[in-house]
């Protein structure tokens, strides 16, 4: 590990990849939050009981824990097997930006 380290190889495999799932999934706890705030409801039923109990300190708990793991796992599947550590990571971007703009039209679109 330090051998690669001295080589200027990145410390984590895909860090612009990384950013962008950071990104995506605070614009998911901040849309979330406003949608709620309009009437709207929480479709996942385990981030919708953790809001309800804790409210947006879970709710951000919640999301940034599954942002690790996944980064995580991003990581030990990547050192693996590079290309499918980036699928995994592109796949997580994906899944992460349908309830961002699911959000955004309902924002835009009520009434």
């Amino acid at each position: 590990m330090i051998s690669r380290l001295r080589q200027g190889l990145p410390h984590v495999l895909y860090p612009n990849g990384y950013v962008w799932f950071v990104f995506v999934s605070a614009l998911d706890i901040m849309l979330t939050w406003m949608v709620l705030h309009a009437g709207g409801f929480e479709a996942n039923v385990l981030a919708n009981n953790i809001i309800w109990r804790y409210g947006l300190p879970g709710l951000v708990t919640f999301k940034f824990a599954l942002v690790i793991f996944v980064i995580c796992l991003c990581e030990i599947v990547g050192r693996r097997k590079t290309h499918s550590g980036k699928v995994l990571l592109t796949g997580g971007i994906v899944i992460t930006c349908m309830p961002v703009a699911l959000a955004m039209i309902l924002l835009l679109t009520r009434e």
